[in-house]
């Protein structure tokens, strides 16, 4: 799936299928394909794939292309200046990378007399990491080559002034149980950029926020190497490192550093220490959590 971005244009437009409205609006009910019309004049929406908070994403089929994609329909209604889908488009659409999933199109469709917007990326063969840690943790091994691509990921972004602000499992996307590849990054909704400023303080995912985004802070690239080692940490433990309700997550994450277990190697420990400390200037470059990683896997 290497299709270009089209240029620059009117947004495509199309009216959302009645069964798609359902449970692009809230519902858990995931959609049934055969739609009877395309959205863009062109992509046919299949099963539902998952969701959040601020939009749901389907299976489509790209009748031009004849391929599969993935469409991520918004929920919020028009084009919300600093929103999610303006973010989305405005930052993922010029990214170029191999670990970060491709935003291919987007356009906008009518519910209930309302717009909506939708984009359209490179459909991912696997599952997210979040799927994959509800049944065991990763290993050693996977989890040094899978944090290793995302590292290159956020060091491709950082050099280009952009923080991903929502670095967590559910927004990584990892081989299928057979499957080889590189682990992805994707969801920019409330990633900032030079053109992009923090929607808020609490814009990022409270499990993976980092002390300083706690307190309200602007989160900087440092606030994404802290949320990566929150997530290296649950890859070889299968929990979280801060567990519990939202606000006391957060709390617990001002008042001491991620526990590590002795069951973790000492090299492991170290990195994860590192990547954690609670002074961001403390913390290593993505750059350098990519090459801590590839020593971690040599060494096995």
């Amino acid at each position: 799936m290497t299709a270009i971005i089209p240029a620059a244009g009117p947004l495509g437009s199309g009216t959302l299928p009645s069964s798609l409205h359902h449970e692009a609006m809230g519902s858990n009910v995931p959609v049934a394909s055969g739609h009877d019309s395309l959205l863009g004049g062109r992509y046919s929406l299949g099963r539902w794939l998952g969701g959040g908070s601020e939009a749901h994403v389907y299976e489509a089929l790209d009748a031009r292309a004849g391929s599969l994609v993935a469409v991520k329909v918004f929920r919020e209604t028009g084009r919300v200046r600093g929103g999610a889908f303006e973010r989305e488009l405005e930052i993922h659409k010029r990214l170029r990378n191999k670990n970060i999933v491709r935003l291919r199109d987007s356009g906008s469709l009518i519910a209930d007399g309302e717009p909506h917007h939708y984009v359209v990326m490179d459909l991912v063969n696997g599952q997210d990491l979040r799927a994959v840690l509800r049944e065991a943790p990763a290993g050693s091994g996977t989890t040094a080559a899978w944090m290793t691509d995302i590292a290159n990921a956020l060091a491709y972004l950082h050099r280009r002034g952009i923080v991903h602000n929502d670095v967590k499992p559910g927004n990584i996307m990892v081989p299928g149980h057979a499957g080889t590849g590189p682990a992805m990054l994707t969801d920019f909704g409330v990633a900032i950029s030079p053109a992009h400023t923090a929607r808020s303080s609490s814009s990022g995912t409270p499990h993976y926020m980092s002390p300083e985004a706690v307190c309200g802070e602007v989160p900087t690239a440092a606030s994404d190497i802290y949320s990566l080692g929150l997530v290296t940490l649950e890859c070889l433990t299968g929990t979280k490192a801060f567990p519990g309700p939202p606000l006391e997550s957060m709390v617990a994450r001002t008042l001491s550093e991620p526990r590590v277990p002795g069951t973790v190697r000492r090299r492991w420990s170290m990195a994860l220490h590192a990547m954690t400390d609670p002074d961001p200037a403390g913390r290593p470059s993505a750059k350098q959590v990519a090459g801590m990683f590839r020593r971690l896997r040599w060494q096995g």
